[in-house]
């Protein structure tokens, strides 16, 4: 009698169905890409975490999801791991070239001066404070100095009593080589992706895109209405980067559609991976943001779990968002989101690490790949492994 119920316990606490819904950061790939990915990364951490894990083929599931089977060899786990789009809107606000870029960023870091974003944001996090300090002045300061040397080409020859016209050509050189150098630091240190990331999410809190309020709200009602008539025992919502920022509304709409979410039906954890929600609602235009933020920090069914790596200057590492945008938490409320570092310089031998932690793009990304040695973070294990949230993580419990 009492294996019986060890083993119905032990039934119990392992998770036979989950349901995984995954927002990516800024980035024009899309679900193809991200499929891969995963099933690629998943073959290269299975002999650290044992996990004999077969992804099945993406397939739409939606008009803006795609989505694919993943199933955990002899465990009896099956996730269903759906990616959510709005790689189209990325693209469809892409700036095509610098010119474009320079247009979209002039008003974006007019706004970081005027609202002291950069001397507010070095208080929390200083890596956080250069990362979006660093472009205005690789790109705009490499362009003004590119101008003044430009113009000085031009009237040099004037002042050795030469015809003007004889500082045009190095005045082209002077452009062209500033051009190609923008590239290559663009190429090195991704100047032109935190340019962009910036230049669609400033507006978007501001209430200027509403295609993506528009994309969220399908999305809620989406999700709960496959949380409704879904068996599964776990139910989570990741968001990367950028995508972290975009849950939190996204959570906050599906708590009005179904306020019973995660204490009715399954359990209902939110993964924050290398967040970014900070340094957007720092801003002065994204007030909603930060009411949404409080809204899904106090809701009692979101199991909010928020995981950063000191090495990773996108975003902004072991910071409370809630203490750092001044909201204070009710008395006997559990703190949420559960701060948990990713130690990346673990992951790795030392030759290895010396070579990633050199690459901003390649760090920021290590949330949702394998490493060479196993450490508690395993977005494989966590997303598509026999054990809940809960039970990985139950000092997070709520």
């Amino acid at each position: 009698m009492e294996e019986g119920s060890d083993s119905q316990e032990q039934s119990g606490k392992r998770v036979n169905k989950r349901l995984v819904f995954y927002f990516s950061g800024f980035d024009p790939r899309g679900p193809s890409h991200y499929q891969k990915l995963y099933s690629a990364e998943s073959k290269l951490q299975e002999p650290l975490n044992g996990l004999s894990l077969k992804v099945g083929k993406r397939r739409k599931t939606s008009d803006h999801t795609h989505g694919w089977d993943i199933k955990l060899e002899g465990a009896g786990t099956k996730t269903e791991y759906e990616f959510l789009r709005w790689d189209d809107l990325i693209r469809k606000y892409w700036p095509k070239n610098e010119w474009e870029l320079m247009k979209a960023a002039i008003p974006v870091y007019w706004n970081v001066l005027v609202s002291n974003h950069v001397p507010r944001l070095y208080k929390v996090s200083w890596s956080a404070a250069f990362t979006i300090a660093y472009p205005i002045i690789a790109f705009f300061g490499l362009f003004l100095a590119a101008a003044i040397l430009g113009i000085a080409a031009m009237v040099l020859p004037l002042a050795f009593g030469q015809a003007w016209w004889w500082g045009i050509l190095p005045a082209v050189a002077i452009g062209y080589g500033s051009l190609h150098l923008s590239r290559y630091l663009d190429r090195k240190f991704r100047t032109y992706w935190l340019l962009r990331t910036y230049c669609m999410l400033h507006p978007w809190g501001g209430g200027k895109l509403p295609e993506i309020d528009q994309r969220i709200e399908e999305f809620a009602g989406y999700i709960v209405d496959k949380i409704k008539n879904t068996d599964a025992d776990e139910v989570l919502l990741a968001g990367h980067s950028a995508g972290s920022v975009l849950t939190v509304p996204l959570v906050r709409r599906m708590l009005e559609l179904y306020p019973g979410l995660g204490k009715k039906g399954p359990e209902f954890g939110l993964l924050s991976l290398g967040n970014c929600q900070i340094i957007l609602s720092f801003f002065p235009g994204p007030k909603q943001l930060r009411k949404d933020l409080e809204t899904v920090a106090l809701a009692d069914g979101v199991q909010w779990l928020d995981f950063s790596a000191k090495r990773d200057g996108a975003c902004v590492s072991m910071v409370d968002p809630l203490e750092a945008n001044g909201i204070k938490r009710p008395n006997g409320v559990a703190v949420r989101p559960q701060l948990h570092p990713v130690r990346i310089v673990k992951m790795f031998s030392p030759e290895r690490y010396a070579v990633i932690k050199k690459d901003i793009f390649r760090v920021h990304f290590q949330y949702v790949m394998a490493g060479e040695m196993l450490t508690d973070y395993d977005f494989f294990a966590i997303t598509a492994g026999p054990q809940k949230l809960s039970e990985r993580f139950p000092q997070s419990l709520i």
